[in-house]
């Protein structure tokens, strides 16, 4: 009677819920022009049909593969912050079923190029130095460079210390702003993830604070607000030695015209049609997604004056 049962007991065990997969996601989506510009590129393409067939499909299976594992809570996830693209007046079913349906394809998308390891291609569409920076109001972003004749890039950069891609990125970004020093115009505008709570824009408003008060310092205070970002969301406090300005900018209640500052660069990011971050845009090249010191080479390589 004792191996029956012990086989049962095993039986019962090897019969539980599998283990599931950690199923990437990113902290924003690539809007469906920056999906569309990646898939129309043919070396894209190429990899992303090799890599199916190491998956035992075509690309077009993969996909619904993925497709059928992106569950409502996933896409309830971006749900927040992109139902403001719908029209205000009225309930249009048939419009949020059609957002519903992207935000889960573009899920789907993300999670093939994130196993790939490919970039988005970002937008396709240049727009002169000059055109831009016309757009943008820089008097109160945190900018490095001079914009001369000796100039060979430049850099604006949309991202959020909150956003962990952002965060892995930053340190391969000082680098190469280090290393290529005077070349390089490079400015930084905030694009909040939550841009509806204060909370969700303190570490920006924190940051606008810093760079008014201390801009020599400001690389590295963009690094503590990247590694302490959440503790400002939080509300919890923070000294790091060497930085008198940081006491002053962590106050409760910091100066609103901080706060404004950061909305005001949403706003001119969504005109231009920012969605997710990080974002970069390199002498008239968008970037959209993560970068590291080898990709940065490529993207100056490829967009040097």
């Amino acid at each position: 009677m004792i191996l029956p049962f012990l086989l049962m007991v095993l039986f019962f065990f090897s019969c539980g819920e599998p283990v599931t997969e950690d199923r990437f996601l990113p902290d924003s989506l690539p809007t469906e022009e920056v999906v569309k510009d990646s898939l129309s590129a043919d070396s894209y393409l190429r990899k992303l049909q090799e890599a199916a067939k190491l998956e035992g499909k075509t690309l077009s299976e993969w996909k619904e593969s993925e497709r059928g594992q992106v569950s409502d809570q996933e896409i309830t996830k971006y749900w927040q912050m992109e139902r403001k693209s719908l029209p205000r007046e009225g309930s249009d079913t048939d419009a949020i079923d059609r957002l519903r349906e992207s935000i889960r394809i573009r899920i789907v998308w993300s999670r093939i190029f994130h196993k790939v390891g490919l970039p988005w291609k970002g937008k396709s569409t240049r727009i002169l130095d000059q055109d831009l920076l016309k757009k943008l109001d820089l008097r109160n972003s945190p900018k490095f460079g001079l914009l001369d004749k000796n100039t060979r890039w430049v850099i604006v950069e949309w991202s959020d210390y909150l956003c962990n891609y952002c965060r892995e990125t930053f340190p391969h970004t000082r680098s190469m702003l280090s290393k290529y020093g005077s070349k390089i115009f490079y400015v930084h505008k905030d694009y909040p993830l939550d841009d509806e709570s204060k909370e969700g824009i303190f570490p920006l408003a924190v940051g606008r604070c810093l760079w008014e008060k201390d801009p020599n310092q400001f690389p590295n205070h963009m690094q503590v607000l990247y590694t302490n970002a959440k503790k400002i969301f939080r509300g919890e406090t923070f000294s790091v030695v060497g930085s008198e300005s940081l006491e002053s900018c962590q106050k409760v209640d910091l100066d609103t015209k901080y706060f404004d500052q950061v909305r005001k660069d949403m706003k001119e990011a969504s005109a231009l049609g920012v969605s997710s971050v990080p974002t970069f845009w390199v002498n008239g090249r968008w970037i959209v997604g993560a970068l590291n010191a080898q990709t940065w080479e490529r993207v100056l390589k490829d967009t040097a004056h």
